[in-house]
């Protein structure tokens, strides 16, 4: 394939160099991070930290990932619904629950900008409330978790 000229100073090219200098720069070792495979290093510190580094941050995105899909459908699912009952009893909302502790930072950052009933996702991944004060409201609780949760 060749582009048309373009000035008197510019020649024809051919771009199947560039094609070919640019397709598939695949290594062999590119299929370790979409496998189980454990990467074959001579230096085990190279290998132990490769494999916490891979693993650490394919956790992060895919908990994070996983978090806010929850939440987006939760959301969606129980923005009309009056009912405590219906909405901690959603299939999403019980998903962030099963999360457990690696979801209570993603509900602190959560809580702390738009304080919500997804507070109470706390209560039960910590099997406790933060306050007996049946007065208290909802943007009260969140503000209270945040707090004792930051420190």
């Amino acid at each position: 394939m060749q582009l048309v000229k373009l000035s008197n100073k510019l020649r024809p090219l051919t771009l199947a160099a560039g094609l070919f200098s640019a397709v598939t720069t695949f290594a062999y070792s590119d299929l370790d991070n979409y496998s189980g495979i454990l990467t074959m290093t001579s230096n085990y510190k190279t290998s132990e930290y490769i494999k916490l580094v891979d693993k650490s941050d394919e956790s992060l995105l895919l908990r994070k990932f996983k978090f806010d899909n929850h939440l987006i459908n939760w959301q969606k699912r129980t923005m009309f619904l009056s009912s405590t009952k219906a909405i901690i009893e959603n299939e999403d909302f019980q998903s962030i629950v099963a999360m457990g502790h690696s979801a209570v930072p993603y509900i602190i950052e959560e809580i702390e900008n738009r304080p919500s009933t997804l507070v109470w996702a706390l209560n039960l991944i910590y099997n406790q409330k933060i306050t007996n004060n049946p007065n208290a409201t909802i943007s009260e609780a969140c503000n209270l978790w945040v707090k004792q949760l930051k420190k």
